[in-house]
């Protein structure tokens, strides 16, 4: 007798009519809607979560799920969806119903179908969640596989008062939850800095109270072993990590022109629209504003999201600020922690190798410059601080610090540590989950280069064109510092514009210095040092040669499979 078990696959399809229209047609998985109307664009599910897979279409209005293999009676498969209505003029009432497709297999006798709820309705910008489960009621001594499929119909009703729309937020990451491997070791930061370990439950971290989630690798002899519930040493911690989920965001600025123009009288900074999705789901490919892109920080690597550095990178065993100056690709000496010295006066290719060899499991590697923009972009979203970060003016070099005021002037006294309510401000979360060192600091090289440039900063041209390819931003061989229109969507320079100024250059966010890569300087700075004052911010992009110099560090990124 084969192994007890019944396999679905199934998609629930989201058909919209007016209540005297339902003209549609399904075929082999793919909705096509015979009459349009701009109601039906505007009622859309927005995410899942499920005991199997599930990935919804580009448009919002197909879930394509596959279930888990059920192998006994009143076992369950369940698919949660959340559905939207962003109609201004239109409330929604909505019937599902599911039905099954292939009879031929007496799917009907060996499982139920159910949904909840069968009806509801849904006002001006509400979100509803539902429920499909399948249950295995009968025997089955054979592999079955079976399909189903649930239809939304929906019915306008009109508003007396326009509603508002607002960017909702749903708590589940899309099945794309932090991936805890290896050496990682998931925590909970409490606000004073003391780190626990964590179970990995509810509490761990929530995008929508911008409370990340974080991780940390101990050293190679901890004092002790830990366990869930333990609250870690900090001399045992090597390195902290914050988990960016793998999203898709709207692009609101991608036909920047190169050169630039009049400074504007106010800031254009906005919230950046961000929603997660995982590998599993299609991927976005907008070229317009108003069009989604998912990410390129995590197509180019084809996960469901990257472990950040939450520090700059320190030395390992530096007692002052002289001691972190070593010119070396030791990854031994790497460590990410609060309140070190970062590691100073390295050329690029030395802090590539040492961070590429740090963890080869993790697939560790030095920052991208579109990593550093996934961070920045989710930083100025809903789920971050929506803002500026504060500076971190510590003249020392010491990590995870923020100046006591905005204008604060770089010194060793006008700041306060990560874990105080002005080092929070320091933080791409506003709060001690974040990631910190964004703005001020050291400048941090970042994996960004123009291509067949001489100025390789320590490694081979081959080098960056083949074994650390996927590992370095490469960037037009016509770039020069206004060539704005050079940039990688995404990678949080030219969608930054318009720009200003001249030899620098600014944006019209914060300020920051915006300068593009150029012949002589054909590396990516990102962030600027402890004096860039208002120059300085996660929006702020500079170049160098890739050469040592004491004022430039550098950032470790983790990007597990």
């Amino acid at each position: 007798m084969k192994k007890k078990s019944i396999i679905y696959f199934f998609v629930i399809a989201l058909v919209i009519g007016f209540a005297s229209v339902t003209t549609n047609l399904i075929i082999n998985n793919t909705l096509n809607i015979g009459f349009n109307n701009a109601f039906l664009d505007n009622v859309k599910f927005i995410n899942t979560k499920t005991d199997g897979k599930a990935s919804i279409s580009l448009d919002g209005k197909t879930i394509s799920y596959e279930a888990k293999e059920l192998t006994s009676i009143n076992e369950e498969a369940n698919l949660t969806f959340w559905i939207k209505n962003e109609n201004t003029q239109y409330d929604v009432e909505a019937i599902i119903s599911c039905s099954i497709n292939n009879a031929s297999e007496n799917i009907k006798d060996l499982v139920s179908i159910s949904v909840e709820p069968k009806n509801f309705t849904l006002a001006s910008n509400e979100v509803k969640s539902g429920e499909v489960r399948i249950e295995m009621t009968s025997v089955v001594t054979e592999s079955i596989d079976g399909n189903f499929t649930c239809e939304l119909i929906a019915t306008p009703v009109e508003r007396e008062e326009p509603g508002v729309i607002t960017n909702t937020c749903i708590a589940d990451l899309n099945e794309n939850n932090p991936v805890i491997n290896g050496e990682l070791i998931p925590i909970e930061l409490d606000n004073n800095g003391i780190v626990t370990y964590s179970d990995k439950g509810e509490s761990w971290y929530n995008y929508c109270e911008q409370k990340w989630a974080n991780a940390v690798i101990l050293v190679d002899n901890p004092s002790k072993t830990y366990k869930v519930g333990d609250t870690i040493q900090e001399n045992d911690i090597e390195s902290y990590f914050v988990w960016i989920p793998r999203y898709r965001y709207k692009l609101f600025h991608a036909n920047q022109a190169d050169g630039t123009s009049a400074k504007l009288n106010s800031s254009i900074a906005h919230t950046i629209e961000i929603e997660f999705e995982s590998k599993e789901s299609p991927v976005s490919t907008g070229t317009k504003d108003g069009e989604w892109l998912t990410h390129p920080a995590f197509t180019n690597f084809d996960v469901n999201g990257i472990w950040v550095g939450k520090f700059e990178t320190g030395y390992k065993g530096a007692t002052s600020i002289n001691s972190a100056q070593v010119s070396s690709s030791d990854s031994s000496k790497i460590q990410v922690k609060p309140n070190v010295y970062s590691w100073r006066l390295n050329s690029v290719g030395s802090f590539f190798k040492a961070m590429y060899n740090y963890n080869r499991e993790l697939d560790s590697h030095m920052m991208k410059n579109t990593e550093w923009g996934a961070v920045a972009y989710l930083s100025h979203s809903r789920y971050g601080i929506n803002d500026e970060v504060r500076i971190n003016n510590n003249s020392n070099y010491l990590t995870g610090y923020a100046a006591t005021t905005k204008d604060a002037p770089g010194s060793t006294t006008e700041n306060r540590p990560y874990n105080t309510s002005t080092g929070y401000l320091a933080s791409t979360t506003g709060n001690i989950t974040g990631i910190y060192d964004m703005s001020g600091g050291a400048n941090e090289y970042v994996a960004g280069y123009i291509d067949g440039n001489g100025h390789t900063g320590g490694l081979t041209s081959e080098e960056i064109k083949n074994a650390y390819n996927e590992y370095i931003d490469i960037y037009p061989s016509n770039s020069d510092k206004t060539t704005y229109s050079n940039r990688i969507l995404g990678d949080a320079t030219g969608e930054i514009g318009p720009f200003y100024g001249s030899s620098p250059y600014y944006n019209n966010w914060y300020q920051d210095n915006s300068i593009f890569l150029f012949s002589t300087y054909p590396w990516f700075s990102r962030g600027s040092g402890y004096g860039g004052k208002n120059y300085a911010g996660q929006f702020c992009f500079t170049s160098y040669g890739g050469g040592i110099n004491n004022g430039y560090s550098a950032r470790l990124v983790l990007s597990p499979k």
